[in-house]
């Protein structure tokens, strides 16, 4: 029995593998896995990340340069302190196919825009300069400045872009936003006052008054 209990104290205890203990043998394989899985899937996170957050950020320059100013901050219609404005959707025709050329033509999206004073505040003029844009990839439209009043003028931008597009898996894009960078003078303490302000309207899940077909 001594002798029994003597070789049984000098046996070796196997110990169970620790997660660390595995992870050290196994690193090669764990690294390789990890490269294999990760690498692209943040390619992918990046690929998303970078496109729509670009594609955020609006100017109002017909032609963008590396002079543009590039605004990513909008406020709401209702948002600017001394007016709040009334963006209406009234027409859409979505652009043709030119079958000699290939290019699209005719497309365009109007609106009714008027602005409401509020109180406290003298209004002296207002003038809107309108751009469509996408998210997700820059299909942009300029439209000309417009000055509005509190009665409903009509606002008209070219847009001769395919829609709805798919620009990556699982992504689509139905509708533009309208952006318009709002100048207008405000009357103050008996002088004339310049602001500028920048606003978005989203059309997701609206629809026009009137579709041209």
């Amino acid at each position: 029995m001594k002798e029994l209990l003597n070789q049984m104290k000098n046996q070796k205890i196997e110990k169970k593998p620790t997660f660390w203990t595995w992870l050290h043998r196994n690193r090669i394989k764990v690294a390789v896995l990890a490269f294999v899985i990760l690498v692209p899937l943040a390619l992918i996170v990046t690929a998303y990340v970078g496109s729509y957050t670009a594609n955020r950020k609006v100017g109002f320059d017909n032609e963008i340069t590396s002079e543009t100013e590039m605004i990513k901050g909008f406020l709401e219609p209702d948002g600017i302190d001394a007016f709040s404005l009334n963006i209406v959707w009234t027409e859409l025709k979505n652009p043709e196919l030119d079958p000699d050329t290939e290019n699209l033509f005719g497309g365009y999206y109007k609106f009714s825009i008027d602005y409401v004073p509020n109180e406290n505040f003298i209004v002296k003029t207002v003038t809107v300069i309108p751009v469509l844009q996408t998210d997700w990839k820059n299909l942009r439209s300029v439209g000309t400045p417009t000055a509005i009043t509190t009665i409903a003028r009509p606002v008209t931008l070219v847009f001769n872009h395919e829609l709805p597009f798919n620009p990556l898996p699982f992504v689509k894009v139905s509708e533009p936003h309208l952006y318009l960078m709002v100048e207008y003078v405000l009357t103050t303490g008996g002088q004339d006052v310049e602001f500028t302000e920048y606003v978005r309207f989203s059309l997701k899940d609206l629809n026009p008054i009137n579709v041209v077909s």
